[in-house]
């Protein structure tokens, strides 16, 4: 039975720490966590940080971490992008590091 417990238990601190790991995208590593009201899960914006290592990673990013909170809310992974990795590079909202990226979850 604690052989049982200690698995549970690792198994969930392993579940519980995914996603805090930088998404790796050719070789370089970008931060991307979604925002969302409690009230309202649906719509999303998604800050990704290190542009500098390239904005087609941090597009990447930001695509995998909404596509995973659409899954976990909606049961789906269709998006509605307001700012997402189809708008072009010259009209993305960057500030230093960070790029953000917004949408919807079509729930």
């Amino acid at each position: 039975m604690r052989g049982l417990t200690a698995t549970l238990l690792i198994s969930a601190l392993a579940l519980s720490a995914c996603g805090k790991d930088p998404y790796e995208y050719a070789g370089s590593n970008h931060r991307a966590k979604v925002k969302s009201a409690r009230s309202d899960r649906a719509v999303m914006v998604i800050p990704t940080k290190r542009v500098s290592d390239g904005l087609e990673g941090a597009k990447a990013a930001a695509e995998f971490e909404a596509t995973r909170h659409c899954i976990h809310y909606f049961g789906t992974s269709d998006i509605i992008w307001t700012v997402g990795p189809e708008t072009p590079d010259d009209q993305l909202p960057i500030d230093g590091e960070v790029v953000t990226f917004s949408g919807e979850c079509a729930a």
